[in-house]
């Protein structure tokens, strides 16, 4: 096997191992603490081709990124998107390839990414009341969503985490029920702590913290508190649950940072390389994509997209400062 080069590492030491790929930011869905409503779209040029998400991934494999995941946007709104998990799974290095979706889309598509080397799906689940998803999603139907999930798993698109945004008001009342949901299918639920990423949603008014959530009697109830956690239980860390089937994933980017162990970029659907979520830190790559050149000057650009990578992130609460909402980051 060929050595690999010298792998990115951050200027604080981490090495970088893990690349999230937007490949757009289009969705079907208007998750409010995802895209304020009246932005607008890339357009088709804006965003990058197949084959240049491809070259910029490969580059990188030689690097050290092991782990890619497709995000958007909606990822399975973009057109032949079955045909770039097929070139990136086919990419020396890459040992994992996953996906994150609303699963609105997935009873389509969930064979043909299995056949092309998708390996595993997250999918993002606020939700089990037809109501409550309607306004959540800006208008979208919980149906398709759940008929997703169970062709994902007769696909074996596993494990699956489903992803559980805390919303104070809005779903706290059903995080029992969507842990038994995911039980019932032997597959781990991840709550996660609000981020305030949109300026279309009150994030003070809704936040919820993990903390909280620990504390109800319904979570320990089906949640075993005690066990030792998969991970730094400071971070991000998941719990077996007392039925034995399946898991809770707990995520507190909020109350509990965990900067000091990310190991992740982000390619945005435009080309920038992000090196931070909450940080407008971007590194444009279209100048050594377009025209296709030599791979001295990408290598360039990636190198100093990591370099610029902060000890720690800054979230801000108004929206300024901020020039992109997490639907044109990439999840």
């Amino acid at each position: 096997m060929d050595a690999v080069k010298e792998p990115l590492c951050d200027s604080f030491g981490r090495k970088i191992t893990y690349l999230r790929v937007s490949v757009t930011d289009r969705c079907n869905h208007r998750c409010t603490y995802c895209a304020p409503l009246g932005e607008n779209h890339k357009t088709r040029a804006e965003i990058l081709s197949f084959d240049e998400i491809a070259r910029v991934v490969g580059r990188m494999a030689e690097r050290g990124i092991t782990k890619v995941r497709l995000t958007g946007g909606e990822p399975l709104v973009r057109k032949n998107v079955v045909e770039l998990v097929g070139m990136l799974s086919g990419i020396k290095g890459i040992e994992d390839l996953s996906m994150t979706t609303n699963a609105s889309l997935l009873s389509r598509f969930a064979r043909a990414l299995k056949e092309n080397g998708l390996k595993r799906l997250n999918i993002s689940l606020d939700t089990l009341k037809e109501d409550v998803f309607r306004s959540v999603s800006g208008g979208g139907e919980l149906r398709p969503v759940l008929e997703g999930i169970e062709a994902a798993i007769r696909e074996g698109l596993v494990p699956i985490k489903l992803n559980c945004v805390l919303l104070r008001g809005i779903n706290e009342d059903e995080l029992a029920d969507i842990i038994d949901y995911a039980s019932e299918r032997d597959m781990t639920v991840r709550f996660i702590e609000l981020m305030p990423m949109s300026d279309g949603l009150d994030w003070k008014n809704h936040f919820v913290s993990i903390e909280d959530i620990l504390k109800r009697e319904d979570i320990r109830k089906r949640v075993d508190v005690y066990a030792p956690p998969e991970k730094d239980r400071m971070a991000a860390y998941s719990l077996p649950l007392k039925s034995g089937k399946g898991k809770a994933g707990f995520i507190s980017p909020m109350s509990n940072r965990f900067c000091h162990a990310c190991n992740r970029m982000r390619l945005t659907s435009d080309g920038k390389l992000r090196s931070c979520l909450p940080a407008d830190m971007d590194v444009d790559l279209r100048p050594a994509l377009r025209p296709a050149g030599d791979d001295s000057e990408l290598i360039s650009l990636i190198t100093k997209a990591v370099a610029i990578k902060p000890e720690m992130g800054v979230y801000t609460f108004t929206g300024e400062g901020r020039e992109r909402s997490m639907i044109h980051i990439g999840g």
